[in-house]
Formats: C-alpha cells, sequence, structure tokens
C-alpha cells in the first residue's frame, strides 16, 4: 500500500515523501497513529505540483542570488569601533554586523553567509566573502576606522 508520510519516520522516510509499505503495518500502525495517510492520486498529483513549485521558486532564488552577488561584489561598509593606540579595537566586527550591513544595504532575497574565520579585531580594510545560495561569490571590503574618527567627522 502506498502511503504519504505526514511526519518523519526513522527508518521508512521524511515527512511528504510516498512510500510502499505493507498493508498490515500501514493500516495498524501508520494511519492509526496519525502518522501517514493513504496516497490517493490526487495526493501523488498534489505532491508533484508541489516539487514542481520548490524547482521553480529555487531557479528563481538562484537569479536573485547571482544578481545580488554582482551588486554587492566590491561594496565597502565602514565600521566605527573604540580603539587602542596599536590599532586594535576593543570589541570586534562580528559576522552577524557584517550581515545586518548587507542586508540594509541590498535586501536580498536569496541566502547568503559571510564566511569569516573569525571576528576582525584590527583596525584597516579587510576582505571578507559573502557566497550567496552555495554557489554565487562576492567580496566585499570591511573598513574598520577609530570612532573619534566618526565624532570628527560629525562636528
Amino acid at each position: 500500500m502506498k502511503v504519504y508520510l505526514l511526519t518523519d519516520i526513522e527508518g521508512l522516510g521524511a515527512e511528504g515523501e510516498v512510500k510502499e509499505v505493507s498493508d498490515g503495518f500501514a493500516r495498524n500502525f501508520l494511519i492509526r497513529k496519525g502518522l501517514a495517510s493513504v496516497a490517493s492520486p490526487s495526493i501523488e498529483k498534489h505532491i508533484k505540483d508541489l516539487e514542481k513549485d520548490k524547482i521553480k521558486k529555487e531557479e528563481r532564488l538562484l537569479k536573485f542570488a547571482e544578481k545580488e552577488a554582482a551588486e554587492l561584489n566590491g561594496k565597502a561598509f565602514e565600521f566605527y569601533e573604540h580603539s587602542r593606540d596599536s590599532g586594535e579595537i576593543y570589541g570586534s566586527v562580528r559576522k552577524e554586523q557584517i550581515e545586518e550591513k548587507i542586508i540594509s544595504a541590498i535586501n536580498p532575497k536569496s541566502r547568503f553567509e559571510v564566511k569569516l574565520v573569525e571576528p576582525i579585531k584590527n583596525l584597516g580594510e579587510h576582505s571578507v566573502e559573502v557566497i550567496f545560495m552555495g554557489k554565487f561569490k562576492s567580496i566585499v571590503k570591511i573598513v574598520v576606522k577609530p570612532l573619534e574618527q566618526k565624532t570628527k567627522k560629525n562636528k
């Protein structure tokens, strides 16, 4: 009997999959416990439609990702931090802060990841890689300046 899994079942399959199981297992366990339902032709058609929609959405997101990576490539983002005379900053510029700046700059529709091995802890320019949808790479420049420069700039 073909069943449509309503939840993930270890050793059988993931939610949303159609699996062939024995009639007794389906009726006495899966359906009775609410873990699956009988896979009728309409459910199978619905699943295929969902898969097609998922593929279309993924393709659309890939197009957005390519465009966004090209738009972001080479951009510079400034951060102002308290610093010592040696050029070390008291805090650090973290991956999350860079992500916030990117979101406010280009408002991306696709998923992206900032590749930063460790937080930036020194003044100056730093190159950081940003990867969109796991395929499209972009390099951004992170410029860390002393906070005192920002206050002088505003006066």
